[in-house]
């Protein structure tokens, strides 16, 4: 009796691959541009934000956050809105400081008696004092136009009830140097650097080790917190937001100091390594 054939069922897929291609084999993956950064990659990222994202939802507080990664960008609730406290204290120094009648010049001690303890300290009044330097809100649009925010909206009066985003808070951290001015830029970044140590808790204390950071948080003492926080290695830029509404004050930044350790676990997990295996930019 003549042999009977036996078909072998080929994979369409793949077939149109091998086809379009010209090969027997898929093409290999694009190299990670992170991991020539020498960054985690993208997918380490992308699992650590997946973690977070759902021990958030196991949480009792309401968590939200975004992260980005040299450009790469993850969030979970990111475009929310919720009131910005004094996480909105960073953007009215930019504004000012881009002042056309700011920008290019020394700043008075005046000045600076107002910008630093706003920053360095969280001090309230300034605030107001530097808003009606500054003519009203459109300077704070402007730089949020600059800074990509898509969902910020200022306030005036009660300016603690500014309408902000954690993926905005992300963006414009990543931005912040391009944001200033040239002769303010060293300046208001190492205000940023230099917040009292008794405000740094939540993410500013998931800060891997060897990476610089300027981070700004905001609070209004009964559960609600609003944190940004920019890192920087060699040129390398990572930036998370965090956003918590909790039952207290102590909840909230415990929620917000745990999200940071799970978003940057990839740095983490480096130790000590974190920043000596980047690359420069």
């Amino acid at each position: 009796m003549p042999r009977r054939r036996v078909a072998i069922p080929v994979r369409p897929l793949l077939l149109a691959g091998a086809l379009a291609t010209g090969a027997s084999a898929p093409a290999s993956a694009a190299p990670d541009p992170l991991v020539a950064a020498g960054l985690p990659a993208g997918a380490a990222w992308r699992g650590a934000v997946g973690d977070t994202a759902r021990w958030a939802e196991r949480q009792p507080q309401r968590i939200r956050f975004a992260l980005r990664v040299e450009g790469r960008a993850w969030s979970h609730q990111g475009a929310v809105q919720e009131d910005s406290n004094s996480l909105l204290k960073p953007t009215v120094m930019v504004a000012y400081l881009r002042r056309p009648s700011v920008r290019g010049r020394a700043l008075t001690p005046g000045e600076r008696r107002l910008l630093e303890p706003m920053i360095r300290r969280s001090a309230n009044a300034p605030v107001g004092e530097l808003l009606d330097r500054l003519g009203g809100l459109q300077p704070l649009r402007r730089v949020g136009r600059l800074a990509g925010m898509r969902r910020f909206a200022p306030v005036r009066v009660v300016w603690g009830r500014s309408q902000i985003t954690a993926t905005d808070e992300a963006r414009m951290f990543a931005r912040l140097p391009a944001l200033l001015p040239p002769r303010h830029r060293d300046y208001a970044l190492d205000l940023l650097r230099t917040v009292v140590p008794e405000q740094r808790w939540g993410v500013r204390r998931a800060a891997p080790t060897g990476w610089d950071a300027v981070f700004k948080s905001g609070w209004n003492g009964r559960g609600h917190v609003t944190q940004a926080m920019r890192l920087t290695c060699r040129g390398r830029v990572v930036t998370v937001a965090v956003l918590v509404t909790g039952r207290s004050h102590h909840d909230a930044t415990a929620a917000a100091e745990r999200a940071g350790r799970r978003l940057l676990q990839p740095l983490r997990r480096r130790g000590a390594e974190a920043c000596r295996a980047v690359v420069p930019a």
